[in-house]
């Protein structure tokens, strides 16, 4: 589902480690993979992919950027909205990064792990091209 290239930037971080909770398929067809070193004290990330349909999707999207300062455009024919903060325990940027498109919603949060091109690279992987 990544590129080469992202996945060489996530380097020897461990994926869907037991300790850290559900992640891989869930019962109802979503997906969670958590990228993070159950070791570390916040470095990692966790993307969500899932069905949402259009109508509740772009109320979410709206909801945060009037709510929460949230930017969102409108690339690879999809809606795309991101923020990034100081992270309120440790001198590190947190994020998060949400992308809809056709009624899969692609909910990424991360801390201190912002990997270049992982939301394109997934963006490729679900929709092609």
């Amino acid at each position: 589902m990544l590129s080469a290239d992202v996945l060489s930037q996530l380097g020897t971080t461990p994926l869907n480690d037991p300790s850290l909770g559900a992640s891989g398929v869930q019962s109802d067809g979503s997906l969670i993979c958590i990228w993070r070193d159950p070791a570390a004290d916040t470095t990692g990330l966790v993307t969500h992919i899932s069905r949402m349909d259009r109508g509740p999707a772009l109320d979410m999207l709206n909801g945060l950027v009037d709510t929460q300062g949230f930017s969102c455009y409108t690339p690879d024919a999809g809606t795309r909205c991101e923020k990034t903060w100081i992270n309120p325990t440790y001198p590190v940027n947190d994020g998060r990064t949400l992308y809809w498109r056709d009624g899969v919603l692609i909910d990424t949060q991360y801390s201190n792990l912002a990997p270049t091109g992982y939301t394109g690279s997934i963006i490729a992987s679900v929709f092609g091209g």
